[in-house]
């Protein structure tokens, strides 16, 4: 997820990917769909590893690991992948030590656009009509994370730039698969960064039970190690052996097994990581090392190098309609008493000390190649907030009491709505990010080109709450 980013900053035209329902421009023939199913299972979890990037290595990997564990009585493990090169896509049924090839089963092409939303529905659809299960869990990995701007990139798409698949149609994709959300989801897992977000969690609600993901970068093995990554293999082996597993259960597994930890870049990470991918003279090291301290002890901290804390949190999203009304309520609460000297002066103070996330993007798209190479805090994008820090924060600066009971009302739905969280000790990470940009000039600002996908107000969070009118 990490290095494809950097690489890609350096500036696409982006052109959204069409969405013209499900019914039309079916890339999959539903022609040569076999008819007998599986036996019922307690669980159907199902990989869409979308691939056709920088990480195309993390599907083998993922896939070499299944195949360790293969599916069961009990468990039917099933993967779409797709990786960088043209004709590998591939829909398999895993066994114990061999992959079912389905592809000519039903008729599934051998190259499909990932970030297509008719791809992950015709996906997910075939999975459910022939691979029944008690629950059904869906495991997402793609890189370039954009948090509420997008998912799912796929470099063979046939639009230029970095499209990705806006969040309000990823939801409806979920929408029709569950029937308006009478047959919900039970579980679903996004590896993608800076996807831990109230407005994605809102989105997605009606029609999933428990979501899991990351307020902040998600690191690659390559970066640090696979103990730092998603422990895809524990949990996987943990349902095999234990197919009773309750979806909260399965869901804080991925959690439980999770290894929060630091990430500090450096100068010259560009060059050492993206260009030379790690094969340059020892000399470079050096006088990266030498230069990354100089700007680590300058008296701003502006200067200062980004430090990355990974997370990763699980959510019981029936929470979030409660949730939703707290923010709603503490957004009111905020623009009435906008011009009250304390409680702006508290929104202010807040907003300057809460923890940020998604520092490993540029801020402006202008200033993306010297923070490739130098990583400062002054470069980083800083658009996405923990909320409950957030409210922390400013229900101790105000002391208007209307402010502190809103505030006070929203740290305990978020408490209801987090089921579990993993950060670092001293990381005020709370399994929830928003959308708070510094200055309103960056509002709507697209991480990856100047056409933003789908607008912050197409969101249903937007709809139905006033923190986009609070922040503009």
């Amino acid at each position: 997820m990490i290095r494809s980013a950097l690489a890609l900053l350096l500036g696409c035209l982006f052109i959204a990917p069409n969405f013209f329902g499900y019914a039309s421009n079916e890339e999959v023939s539903n022609n040569n769909i076999v008819t007998d199913t599986c036996n019922s299972a307690n669980w159907t979890v199902m990989f869409y590893l979308c691939c056709e990037n920088h990480i195309s290595y993390e599907a083998e990997k993922i896939v070499q690991n299944l195949t360790d564990i293969g599916s069961s009585d009990d468990l039917h493990l099933i993967v779409l992948k797709d990786q960088d090169q043209n004709g590998d896509s591939r829909l398999y049924y895993v066994e114990k030590d061999n992959l079912v090839n389905l592809n000519p089963v039903y008729g599934w092409p051998d190259e499909v656009d990932m970030g297509d939303p008719n791809t992950l529905y015709l996906f997910v659809n075939l999975v459910k009509e022939n691979y029944p299960a008690e629950h059904y869990a869906l495991c997402l990995l793609s890189d370039m994370g954009s948090g509420w701007q997008g998912i799912c990139h796929d470099t063979r798409n046939p639009n230029k730039g970095i499209p990705l698949m806006p969040i309000p149609i990823f939801a409806d994709v979920f929408k029709q698969l569950t029937d308006n959300g009478t047959d919900k989801l039970d579980v679903l897992v996004l590896n993608p960064c800076v996807c831990g977000m109230a407005e994605v969690a809102y989105e997605i609600s009606p029609y999933i039970n428990y979501i899991v993901f990351s307020e902040e970068h998600m690191l690659e093995e390559l970066d640090k190690g696979p103990e730092y990554t998603l422990q895809y293999k524990a949990c996987i082996w943990n349902l095999k052996n234990n197919t009773s597993l309750t979806p909260e259960e399965f869901a804080n597994s991925f959690v439980d097994s999770y290894k929060s930890t630091d990430f500090p870049m450096w100068i010259l990470y560009g060059y050492m990581v993206i260009l030379k991918k790690g094969h340059y003279l020892p000399v470079i090291e050096k006088i990266s090392d030498v230069l990354s301290n100089v700007f680590n002890s300058l008296p701003n901290p502006e200067f200062h190098l980004v430090v990355l804390r990974t997370t990763l949190s699980s959510i019981d999203l029936d929470k979030m309609d409660e949730l939703i009304k707290a923010i709603d309520n503490l957004s009111s609460t905020l623009l009435l008493y906008l011009d009250d000297p304390d409680v702006n002066g508290a929104i202010r103070e807040a907003r300057k000390e809460v923890r940020e996330y998604g520092k490993f993007y540029a801020k402006n798209r202008a200033t993306a190649l010297q923070y490739i190479n130098i990583p400062i805090e002054k470069f980083a994008f800083d658009s996405f907030v923990d909320l409950y820090d957030l409210v922390y924060l400013i229900n101790q600066s105000t002391s208007r009491q209307a402010v502190k009971d809103a505030c006070q009302d929203l740290m305990k739905k978020l408490e209801d709505a987090v089921v579990r969280n993993s950060a670092l000790p001293d990381d005020p990470s709370h399994g929830l990010s928003i959308y708070f940009p510094d200055n309103k000039d960056l509002y709507n600002r697209y991480l990856w080109s100047d056409e933003l996908p789908s607008p912050y107000e197409n969101l249903r969070f937007s709809n139905d709450t006033k923190w986009d009118e609070f922040l503009k």
